[in-house]
């Protein structure tokens, strides 16, 4: 996990359009989502798809896994969907808020799936919402307090650790987020531990020819600093604990 700037003002039109209106005008008035396709499809336009995936560099906001695109519809050969943070089937009137979608993978999004715990209390529907009705996540996250992180909101890359390519934290809300979306499954682990070798390899060797890291720690950093790239978070864990592997 790491945090992903979102512009709140830049917002995809089809999320201001008059068909997304009248559907978050149908979810408020019956107090409910409806899960139809006419509903789903709002928060499915093209634009919106194209914006969270330059966003998030074509990563999930979770596993920072590459997210391989649909072929011909078909889910089983797609890993890209559109998650929502706090879950819709709950909080039926940010089903089309642009703060509250997030670029994710489709199994990081299954194991979220409805997940939401909060530790305050929970906040209904008012009609003020309208006046930031892209923009009510940092004001709710005061009111319930969750569990779970929001990657455009919070810097957990201090909180994490990577031993044996396994992401673990000592903080209870990132250590939910983790089992929650299930961040430890064997092919991630697998992915991390791939890259914590090759780096282990190459700084052993340049301790045996007695050889300056100053380069090998320089290119991790601009692995770090290239966005498009998987797992940065691990990539940070690596310059800050690199004398350890040796």
């Amino acid at each position: 996990m790491i945090r992903v700037s979102k512009n709140l003002d830049d917002i995809p039109s089809s999320l201001l359009d008059r068909k997304t209106e009248k559907r978050r005008e149908i979810c408020i008035k019956d107090k409910k989502y409806h899960q139809k396709k006419e509903f789903h499809q709002r928060y499915k336009q093209p634009d919106i798809k194209t914006t969270l995936k330059k966003i998030y560099h074509k990563k999930c906001a979770f596993c920072e896994q590459k997210i391989t695109e649909c072929k011909d519809n078909n889910l089983e050969d797609c890993s890209q969907t559109i998650e929502h943070y706090r879950p819709k089937s709950k909080y039926y009137w940010l089903a089309y808020s642009w703060d509250n979608l997030l670029w994710c993978c489709h199994r990081c999004n299954q194991n979220k799936s409805n997940n939401f715990e909060i530790v305050s209390n929970e906040v209904a529907y008012e009609n003020l919402f309208k006046e930031n009705i892209h923009s009510s996540t940092l004001g709710y996250q005061k009111i319930e307090k969750p569990k779970m992180i929001h990657p455009e909101l919070e810097s957990v890359l201090d909180k994490l650790t990577f031993n044996n390519g396994i992401i673990d934290s000592d903080d209870p809300r990132v250590q939910y987020t983790i089992e929650t979306c299930e961040l430890d499954r064997d092919d991630l682990n697998e992915k991390r531990q791939t890259i914590i070798d090759d780096f282990t390899v190459s700084l052993i060797d340049k301790k045996l020819k007695n050889e300056s890291l100053e380069t090998l720690l320089k290119n991790l950093m601009d692995e770090f600093k290239t966005q498009n790239n998987e797992f940065l978070a691990l990539r940070y864990w690596l310059l800050r604990n690199y004398q350890s592997l040796i």
